[in-house]
């Protein structure tokens, strides 16, 4: 796939606001072709995740609506096309304004607001601040913008745009099908946005927004005449909308476009979604099994391997000596290899295989000495005695806690011209306690800023500043499952790092997942990282923002502080993550760490 992808070029979406589409851009050309052959004989099942563009995916089940003329698009070829959109920098403000582009689910939560028989203390209890601070982030998002772009899903029937105009004060409506009387689904919509407002603005004085009126309920719908831009059949409406999406710059379409154009662009979007430079499914296909949720192990573990091979996902577990256990590019490894390799030769001190990337060499506990830590023999009887009670669980607050401690004196041995590039700061656990997240805010505590910095200092034996590191290495936990928050401070960026199964309440909005934590996060990061940089006033709530893609997935939930671990160890490597999924070896490293320690007498 990786072959037949170099040396597409397309020009849409729009690539400039000079760039003129012509016919000839919607229609494929032989390497287009090509590319949708190759991708058309993989077949449906089992399932094979083809295109993955930011937060979106398409697996190659729903790429079928591209192939077939009469298809109805779902929404994961919509929302994929809609990120290409936003990632062009000239389509986010037009001559109407500044734009924010929705995906296609979103409209249903607005709808669901919209409904006048649920209380709004129903749909957002008190105690859910999650759900709150998920209202509460999208109508700033709105209210920071003139114009914001919704798609509507009447499901499989029609697809239209409505465009929330706030420097006319009015709704816009896009449908290819032409003008409609019934727009109760929008009109819902708004009336939920208008409760969303009305609760953000109980709760908080909004101001400094670009909106002349919050009253956006009262405001007029306006259908939009798009001329010759219709369709004529039953089914392009949603090669229309992302048409609509891409050309509307508030008062007219920046490009002209025919039925027959939409008809073209069908199999050419699929050729686009693939061979985008964005996308990070291209020559690196990911593979799924959806029986592997159902295995049964506390140490299961859901591992990418090598991307070019054929069975991308598996699980790893505790084996028998012989069974493979992965294999790397000297052959297969097996669970006696790991054994003599993290266990039986240990005492000796025997370097650990290698791999060719080299990540391996920060794995968590292997080759490491304690012995300039500050852990007495009290503190490591404690630890070992919480671990041993709590093996069926994952790692306890304590213990997590001394790993990083360790993994942070580990650093100080890193070569010197490679911590001074990307050197990092590792956080324990204090923070998320000081912040409270998951508690409800009568019981949240109120750290002072001096305690707050604390969290920041320098570690034991380590000669540095904050303001000199790169990386912030937050740790955070989910309902009790670990998770990793790396704050470059280069590039005003935040990646979120889970190893957890999406759940269903968050499964079309990864980043829903994350939206409260980040809120609470940035606030008392503020004002940590402020006591240490004078005058600092970054809100790294409103930096870019990712998901890591790409890590072992713990279908238990029993590991996920082991692979925080070792994410934190390989991060600013400049190469691959490769992780050890097997909880068994992991989990023995740590507690053989903790007893070679030299001041334990036992």
């Amino acid at each position: 796939m990786e072959s037949l992808s170099v040396g597409l070029c397309h020009s849409k979406p729009k690539k400039s606001v000079a760039t003129a589409i012509v016919p000839e851009d919607y229609i494929c050309t032989q390497g287009d072709l090509a590319l949708i052959d190759f991708i058309k004989e993989i077949p449906c099942e089992p399932r094979v995740e083809v295109v993955l563009i930011d937060d979106a995916f398409v697996e190659r089940k729903s790429m079928e609506c591209l192939f077939q003329p009469n298809a109805y698009l779902g929404d994961e070829v919509i929302d994929c096309y809609i990120n290409l959109i936003k990632a062009q920098k000239h389509l986010k403000c037009r001559s109407g304004g500044r734009v924010h582009i929705e995906n296609a689910f979103q409209f249903n939560f607005l709808k669901r607001d919209g409904d006048v028989d649920i209380k709004t203390e129903e749909l957002y209890p008190i105690e859910d601040m999650t759900q709150i601070c998920s209202a509460e982030r999208r109508v700033l998002l709105y209210l920071d913008h003139d114009m914001v772009f919704i798609p509507i899903n009447i499901r499989e029937t029609q697809w239209y745009l409505a465009v929330i105009h706030a420097r006319n004060m009015e709704i816009q409506v896009l449908d290819s099908l032409g003008t409609s009387q019934d727009r109760k689904d929008l009109t819902d919509s708004i009336k939920g946005l208008q409760r969303q407002i009305d609760m953000i603005s109980q709760r908080k004085e909004l101001k400094d927004h670009r909106w002349p009126d919050l009253q956006v309920a009262s405001w007029p719908l306006r259908e939009i005449d798009m001329g010759y831009a219709k369709q004529t059949d039953s089914s392009s409406c949603g090669l229309f909308l992302l048409n609509y999406i891409e050309y509307w710059t508030g008062d007219e379409l920046s490009d002209s476009f025919t039925q027959d154009d939409m008809s073209h662009f069908r199999k050419k979007m699929a050729a686009i979604l693939l061979s985008s430079e964005l996308n990070k499914r291209r020559g690196c296909l990911l593979y799924k099994n959806d029986k592997e949720v159902d295995s049964g192990s506390p140490s299961d573990v859901e591992i990418l391997e090598n991307p070019t091979d054929s069975k991308k996902r598996k699980l790893l577990h505790v084996l028998d000596d012989n069974e493979v256990v992965y294999e790397d590019e000297e052959g297969p490894i097996t669970q006696a290899d790991l054994q003599k390799w993290f266990v039986d030769d240990w005492d000796k001190r025997t370097p650990v295989k290698v791999s060719n990337d080299g990540c391996t060499n920060d794995f968590l506990m292997v080759g490491l000495s304690t012995k300039d830590m500050p852990v007495t023999k009290a503190e490591s009887i404690d630890v070992l005695c919480d671990y041993i009670m709590a093996i069926e669980d994952d790692t306890t607050l304590e213990c997590f806690d001394m790993a990083v401690r360790l993994l942070a004196n580990k650093e100080s041995r890193r070569p010197k011209g490679e911590i001074i590039n990307n050197r990092k700061h590792y956080m324990d656990m204090r923070f998320w306690r000081m912040v409270g997240f998951g508690k409800l805010p009568k019981y949240h505590q109120d750290p002072t800023a001096e305690e707050l910095a604390k969290t920041l200092d320098c570690w034991p034996s380590m000669n540095y500043y904050i303001t000199g590191c790169r990386y912030v290495l937050m740790p955070w936990k989910f309902n009790g499952c670990y998770a990793l928050f790396v704050i470059d401070h280069v590039k005003k960026h935040v990646t979120f790092i889970d190893f957890t199964l999406t759940q269903d309440w968050c499964k079309h909005m990864p980043y829903k997942r994350f939206a409260e934590a980040i809120i609470m996060a940035s606030k008392k990061y503020k004002i940590a990282y402020s006591k240490k940089r004078s005058g600092w006033a970054e809100d790294i709530f409103k930096w870019e923002h990712t998901i890591q893609t790409d890590v072992p997935i713990d279908l238990r939930g029993f590991n996920t502080s082991y692979l925080v671990l070792q994410a934190m160890a390989m991060w600013g490597n400049d190469r691959r993550m490769k992780f050890v999924g097997d909880a068994k070896i992991v989990r023995r490293n740590f507690v053989i760490d903790l007893l070679s320690y030299e001041d334990n007498s036992c």
